[in-house]
């Protein structure tokens, strides 16, 4: 990858190649750690499945835009899907690689930028990217390059951290903000969440942005995308210091995701015909 990155990409690079994204226990690459990874997301957040619509992807070529560790690749290729992941840390492409392989699946996995991506126009029927986005200096160029590798009638699904959520508000401008004085040795939140959200083990502080719901739709709707729909989903009780009855909690946590959720997603359309 280029040396003449942006500062916050090579942050990302750093981060992610030290602390692989979603890592849970065991050795990265084998299949036991793959069935884990795997594993670890459907309880983290079950309803991703869903919203990324893994089962829809049936015949489809799908591009996972930040793939990670793989776990997106392998629910779509699961489904039956012919998919390519891109990253911009080789550690995520190479990992990304092997747990394909774990699960006897293939795809094409690069070291890539979402925001000028190596494929030709009209590439892909589906583009996903989950959680990545807000790490990208240029949201809009990397969304327009989405809309660019689609072909006509593509889709996209864009999952991105939600500025309108309690997590936000509770776990990170009031904890992590003000309780911890987060705010008064960083001086904006931008560089509080750099240091908040994102695992590291060595002090990486790659860019964290976060965005509503409405500015999400206008971000889809800028970049040429049609039909644009959002929602927001993902409560956790932890996330803002509390642990309620466990009898209580899952319905509840539930309609409280629907409305002030962690992520927005963000679901668009092209149809070049039109164009």
């Amino acid at each position: 990858m280029s040396v003449d990155l942006a500062p916050e990409k090579h942050a990302a690079i750093e981060c992610w190649t030290a602390d692989p994204c979603g890592a849970v226990p065991g050795e990265p690459g084998t299949p036991d750690y793959a069935r884990r990874l795997v594993a670890a997301r459907r309880e983290y957040a079950p309803w991703m499945a869903e919203a990324l619509d893994y089962a829809g992807a049936r015949g489809l070529d799908v591009l996972d835009v930040g793939c990670g560790q793989g776990i997106d690749l392998i629910g779509y290729a699961q489904a039956g899907a012919t998919v390519t992941g891109i990253d911009l840390t080789p550690r995520h492409v190479e990992l990304a690689q092997r747990h394909l392989a774990a699960f006897g699946l293939s795809g094409d996995v690069a070291v890539a930028d979402a925001e000028s991506m190596p494929f030709p126009d009209a590439s892909f029927d589906r583009v996903s990217s989950n959680g990545v986005l807000h790490h990208t200096p240029d949201m809009g160029a990397a969304l327009r390059e989405i809309h660019r590798v689609l072909r006509s009638g593509g889709q996209a699904r864009i999952i991105l951290y939600n500025r309108h959520s309690l997590h936000y508000a509770i776990g990170q401008v009031g904890w992590h903000g003000l309780m911890r004085g987060g705010l008064r040795r960083e001086g904006s939140m931008a560089k509080v969440l750099s240091t908040s959200v994102e695992k590291t083990s060595i002090g990486a502080r790659p860019l964290v942005r976060v965005y509503t719901p409405a500015e999400v739709r206008t971000e889809l709707e800028r970049a040429g995308f049609a039909g644009v729909r959002t929602f927001v989903r993902h409560f956790r009780w932890e996330d803002i210091g509390w642990r309620p009855l466990k009898t209580r909690a899952p319905a509840f946590r539930s309609r409280i995701g629907a409305t002030a959720g962690w992520y927005v997603v963000g679901i668009g359309s092209t149809d070049r015909a039109g164009e």
